[in-house]
Formats: C-alpha cells, sequence, structure tokens
C-alpha cells in the first residue's frame, strides 16, 4: 500500500485521488480491439479467400468471443469501482465489482487455454512427422487437462463461493499463500507452453519444411510472437507478490487484469498472423494462382496465343495416409480454365494451339501432394474455325515431406501459316 492511501472510518483503505479505472479500460479495450480485427481478418482469408475453415479456426474463434465477453465484463467491474480503493467505493458498488472481478478469472483462465490449443492446431497443420504431431497432441491435452485443474481451484477456493463478494457470508476460503502458490504454478506452466508452442517447437520443425527461405521465415516471425504472450505472463508476476495483501482487492488486480487480457490477445494475434498470409500476397501483388503470358511475338514464323481470363479453383480430393504420419491429408488441386483469344489474320488457314499459364501452389499442410488439374479448352480462330487445348499441371512426390511447390508452364505456339 503506497504512504498516500489511508484506512478510513470504515476501515478501508482509501485514497481518492487515485483511479486506474481508465487505464485499465484503455489498456484491456485497445489490445482486444487490435485482436478482434486480426481474427475478423483470418476468418475472411480462411472463408471467402481460401474456402477452408479448420479446427484451429474454431479454436481462434472460441478464444475470440471470450475475450470480448471478458472485456465486456471487465468494463463492468470498472463501472463497480475496479481500480480503485474499496474505501473510495460507494458501498452498493463494491460487491458487484467484486463479483465480477471474480467472473472475469475463468473467463481468460479459459481463453488463455483455448487460444493455445487454436496455435496448436495450426503446427498441426504443418507438421512433418509422427513425432511432432504427437508432442503437439501431447501439450495441447495437458493444456486442457491443467486449465481444468485450474478451474476448479477457482470455484473451489472456498466452501461457498459468495463469501469472495458478500461480506454477509462468513469466509471459509484456502489460505492467501495456498492461493498464490497455484497462482505461480498457473504462471509457470503458461510460460512454459507459450515457449514451447512460440519457439521450440516451431523453429526445427519449420527450418525442415521442403519450403523456400522467404515462406520458412515469415511463418517462424509469425507464430514467433507468441513469445509476447510469454513476456505478458512474466510481466504479471510480479503484481501477484502483493494481491491481496490488505485486501484492498479492485486496486490490487489492475494491472494483473490488464496484462491478462494482454496475454491473451497477444496470443490470438500471434495465433492467427500465420493464416493472413494470402491476403498479404494479395495486398503485395502477388496473389495466389494468376498470371498470364505476354502477347509478343515469337521466334520467326510463330506466334505467341494470349490467354484473355484465367480462373482458378481449389478443390479437396481426397484423404490418404502416408507413410511418414498416420493421420489423415488433404490433397488439394488447382483447376485452371482458361479461355484463348482468336488471332486474325489474312490468308490464314485453320490452326489449332493451346497454353498453360503459371499459377503457383501454396499448399495448407505440409505433408499435401498438389495433383495437377487440367484446363478447359479454349477456342481460337485464325482466319477459320478451330480448336485450343491448354495443359496446367503440378507434380508433388508423395513420400516428400513438407510444403513443396512445384509448376509446370507450357506455351504452345500457333503457327500463322498453318
Amino acid at each position: 500500500m503506497s504512504d498516500s492511501v489511508v484506512i478510513n472510518e470504515f476501515g478501508l483503505p482509501s485514497n481518492p485521488g487515485e483511479n486506474d479505472g481508465p487505464r485499465i479500460l484503455g489498456a484491456t479495450l485497445a489490445i482486444t480491439i487490435l485482436a478482434l480485427i486480426t481474427y475478423l481478418t483470418r476468418m475472411y482469408v480462411r472463408l471467402v479467400m481460401v474456402r477452408n475453415v479448420g479446427l484451429d479456426d474454431y479454436f481462434m474463434s472460441f478464444a475470440m468471443w471470450l475475450c470480448v465477453a471478458g472485456e465486456g465484463v471487465i468494463w463492468g467491474s470498472i463501472v463497480n469501482g475496479a481500480g480503485r480503493h474499496l474505501g473510495d467505493i460507494p458501498p452498493n458498488q463494491i460487491s458487484k465489482g467484486l463479483k465480477l472481478n471474480f467472473i472475469s478469472q475463468p473467463i481468460f483462465l479459459i481463453a488463455i487455454c483455448v487460444t493455445k490449443l487454436a496455435v496448436g492446431a495450426t503446427l498441426l497443420r504443418i507438421a512433418s512427422t509422427k513425432f511432432y504431431r504427437h508432442l503437439i497432441i501431447g501439450i495441447m491435452a495437458f493444456m486442457a487437462f491443467y486449465t481444468i485443474g485450474c478451474f476448479f481451484t477457482i470455484v473451489l477456493q472456498c466452501t461457498d463461493i459468495r463469501a469472495l463478494w458478500d461480506a454477509t457470508i462468513p469466509q471459509n476460503c484456502w489460505s492467501q499463500p495456498t492461493l498464490k502458490g497455484l497462482s505461480y504454478t498457473n504462471v509457470a506452466l503458461n510460460i512454459i507452453t507459450d515457449l514451447l508452442l512460440a519457439l521450440v517447437i516451431p523453429i526445427p520443425m519449420l527450418w525442415n519444411l521442403n519450403v523456400n527461405r522467404r515462406t520458412r521465415f515469415s511463418l517462424i516471425f509469425a507464430l514467433s510472437l507468441g513469445a509476447f504472450a510469454c513476456a505478458a505472463a512474466f510481466i504479471k508476476i510480479p503484481f501477484l507478490v502483493n494481491y491481496g495483501k490488505t485486501g484492498d482487492w479492485l486496486w490490487d488486480s489492475r494491472d494483473i487484469s490488464i496484462w491478462t487480457v494482454t496475454e491473451c490477445n497477444t496470443g490470438i494475434i500471434a495465433g492467427s498472423l500465420p493464416a493472413l498470409r494470402p491476403i498479404f500476397k494479395k495486398i503485395l501483388g502477388t496473389s495466389l494462382g494468376y498470371g498470364k503470358s505476354s502477347g509478343k511475338p515469337a521466334a520467326s514464323g510463330y506466334f505467341r496465343q494470349d490467354t484473355l481470363q484465367s480462373n482458378i479453383r481449389r478443390k479437396t480430393m481426397n484423404e490418404s495416409k502416408t507413410d511418414e504420419c498416420s493421420s489423415e491429408r488433404a490433397f488439394n488441386y488447382y483447376e485452371m480454365d482458361t479461355k484463348a483469344a482468336g488471332l486474325g489474320g489474312a490468308g490464314a488457314g485453320a490452326g489449332a494451339g493451346g497454353a498453360t499459364f503459371f499459377a503457383e501452389v501454396d499448399a495448407r499442410s505440409s505433408e499435401e501432394s498438389v495433383n495437377g488439374g487440367k484446363t478447359g479448352g479454349g477456342a481460337g480462330a485464325t482466319g477459320g474455325n478451330g480448336a485450343g487445348g491448354g495443359n496446367y499441371r503440378t507434380k508433388t512426390p508423395h513420400n516428400a515431406p513438407g510444403i513443396t511447390k512445384t509448376t509446370t508452364t507450357t506455351v504452345d505456339y500457333m503457327s500463322k501459316d498453318s
């Protein structure tokens, strides 16, 4: 307790000049809005651009809306005294503020766990060996079990949990040293799992993926941002030391609330960034599967056939098992339809031509194989009737681990004399 805080006539700590409510609201609301924007962008990519929603998206959705609900509870607790000393809060608001402060604890406890489950599910998409898959699943199961245990320690810490916010109910609760020990254990486990999912597992796993260096480092960088969630957990530790020493709960919890919300929402942001790669590529002008040839004349006596339109559709062909991992894999392919333009020319006869144009394949999973799809035929005429056909294919060895990008580009030419 600071020197400026005094004990009023009711035996409660008081200092009317101290009110951290606006700081709590500003800090928690800002990071929650940023996480919400990132999450909504992620879901736009998955639902509209990629059209592929996975388990990690469901986990992240649950975590995000828990954070939004938790932010609403925090706002209510601020209205009812959070960030102020108990002696400066109207008596009819103290009970509400303490109750809402308690409700926010299990909400963010579960939200942090579900966020890590989402990150774990993302890593499972690109896990290239059984070892990594089993390790990640084991960590996810451990997080779920210890979070359930922590939840029960929160709701069962008193014989009658209402004693935490209702002064008329006799308190029969666990001692402060016991509760602090459980809090330290929870923070320590959160830090360890953050490090495992942000650094220890992704770096060696992604390092050996069969992708180009830029893709590899961008994925490592995005996932390593989860270390900021670990930093938030570290920062929270000193505030746990003095929490509840004087019974000034709504004042002591102000920084714990800020850094708990920061930890959860930072995890959501870091866990969503890898899913935003398609929209980043589109913004940078390198969206997936798009390109066209130039219309310049080729060698003497030949003209290159132009493609005016290209349509790429991504489909899931089948699921299979690999020797390297027993889990199911989705095999994707891109099918390109092209429509060829007719080339006019005096005295030219009937001709035929076809073209295959560049389409970059960016697989979703490290063990996915991309099988080629055939393009639809295009029609072309050079002073007469003719048929044109296109061919598009990509080949990936079925036993190659990691994400593999292989593209075949073929351009057929049409003779002006044919």
